[in-house]
């Protein structure tokens, strides 16, 4: 059940101590998939996992907000290593464990892994980048200190910190749905 009927299965080594606690006590491997509906926008905290099931979930452990924010790095060991999705954990830090080179796969040839199609990472609006006359209605997503905010202006880190905009950019996209701003 837990492989989907495939040859592998992944395996999920969280570093939160609420999931590595319930881990602990339930003494058993545990099955589950992620927090989120396939191609909507990942959650970072509770509330979106609540906001996005509504009433089809009974409970939800509340460990907070993501550190991260940010999908983890899938990585297939069943031959080369090589990276299927990427996340925060960057391929030098892998190699530097593994000791050896890893790949990243940009184009699939054939879906291994959740994140690996097109749709998995949409927003549910349209997203374009280097507009620079949007519309009244359309969202525009910043980084640093130069960009001006407006009405419609979203700034995913005022300091120019990567981590904070990784950490910032689901949050981002969520206002902007549930502001109703096209993007």
């Amino acid at each position: 059940l837990a492989s989907a009927n495939l040859n592998t299965v992944a395996i999920r080594f969280p570093k939160h101590k609420i999931a590595r606690k319930l881990l602990s006590l339930l003494k058993v491997p545990l099955a589950a998939p992620s927090a989120n509906i396939s191609s909507k926008i990942s959650p970072t905290s509770s509330n979106d996992v609540v906001d996005e099931f509504k009433n089809e979930i009974k409970f939800v452990l509340d460990g907070g907000r993501s550190k991260i924010g940010l999908e983890s790095t899938i990585i297939d060991l069943t031959g080369n290593p090589k990276i299927l999705r990427p996340g925060f954990i960057t391929p030098k830090k892998i190699e530097k464990i593994l000791k050896k080179k890893i790949r990243v796969i940009k184009k699939p040839k054939n879906i291994k892994s959740p994140g690996q199609s097109k749709i998995h990472y949409s927003p549910g609006m349209p997203v374009t980048f280097k507009t620079k006359t949007p519309k009244d209605d359309q969202a525009v997503i910043g980084f640093g200190r130069k960009f001006k905010i407006k009405r419609n202006h979203f700034n995913l880190s005022k300091n120019g910190d990567l981590n904070e905009a990784a950490n910032n950019l689901y949050k981002t996209l969520r206002k902007i749905k549930n502001d109703n701003f096209k993007s």
